[in-house]
């Protein structure tokens, strides 16, 4: 009886790791793992580009640190092990300056190495990327902790790579 609980307790555990979520707003699709989380609220006092997802492995709030492109205060609460990613999307005048200028979205998204720092606010580990696709514009936040477990890693890969956006 101990050996079949047991045995039922790890299927349980394998299947809740896992299992996943759905994100489908503002035109834009994605799944997700369902220990992670995932908010619409913007991480800073910034308007423009407009905040359309944030999804980490830890929950985060914005803070007074946070300022327009600037996150410290979000970068603060991530642990070593943590991955975040956060889309952004130019709208109205900024959306036709930014598009013309913009690289097409690329099959597969590159994540940040350990030497990256072009995210402002996460020192190493995060990477800044702009992209088009389906004629919206986009900068992408993309951060990997010094000690994410690959496992991790290759989930924020996947949910990156199969992300769907749809015409605005």
């Amino acid at each position: 009886m101990v050996v079949v609980l047991g045995c039922l307790s790890a299927l349980g555990a394998a299947a809740s790791a896992s299992s996943t979520s759905r994100f489908d707003r503002h035109g834009i699709l994605f799944t997700y793992p369902s220990t992670w989380f995932v908010t619409t609220r913007p991480l800073s006092n910034g308007v423009n580009p407009a905040y359309r997802f944030t999804v980490s492995t830890t929950p985060v709030r914005r803070t007074p640190r946070d300022s327009g492109p600037c996150l410290p205060g979000i970068a603060a609460q991530l642990p070593k092990n943590a991955v975040l990613a956060y889309l952004r999307e130019a709208l109205g005048a900024d959306r036709a300056r930014s598009l013309p200028r913009m690289p097409p979205r690329p099959r597969h998204l590159r994540l940040p190495t350990r030497a990256d720092t072009s995210l402002c606010g996460f020192g190493r580990g995060g990477r800044w990327i702009p992209f088009k696709d389906a004629g919206r514009a986009f900068y992408l936040g993309v951060y990997v902790g010094r000690a994410a477990p690959m496992e991790r890693v290759r989930r924020l890969r996947e949910l990156l790579d199969w992300l769907r956006i749809e015409p605005g």
